[in-house]
């Protein structure tokens, strides 16, 4: 699979814990794929955060690409945006749920002081 964001191939990852969900990692900006990921599906993800390189420094900031296409249905990608209580930014599919976040931002959504405000992001199964 190809990255949404920098077009560098992908890898599948595996999560540290028994997991159907699909995760791939871009291996030039090392940004997340997740597939059809929803609010039921949050809890998987604490499995991954052992593989987002959230210590990468990148030269080219990703995160401001507003046309992302979804490298599983060819869609563009809704920007899902909140800025208060903190900012955060990603792209979701409104076509297959699928989900690309950029390096480190998994490690941080995830975060005591992110996760409810991502979580209300996402869709319901």
């Amino acid at each position: 699979m190809q990255c949404p964001k920098c077009y560098g191939e992908t890898e599948q990852v595996n999560s540290s814990g028994d997991s159907s969900m699909r995760v791939d990692r871009c291996m030039l900006c090392h940004g997340l794929y997740i597939d059809q990921l929803t609010r039921e599906g949050l809890d998987v993800l604490d499995g991954f955060v052992s593989v987002d390189k959230s210590e990468v420094n990148l030269e080219i900031n990703y995160d401001e690409m507003v046309y992302v296409e979804c490298p599983k249905c060819d869609k563009i990608m809704d920007q899902r945006l909140l800025e208060t209580p903190v900012r955060i930014r990603f792209e979701l599919c409104p076509s297959c749920q699928s989900t690309f976040l950029d390096a480190g931002e998994l490690r941080l959504y995830l975060s005591e002081d992110y996760r409810e405000s991502f979580e209300l992001l996402l869709p319901e199964s």
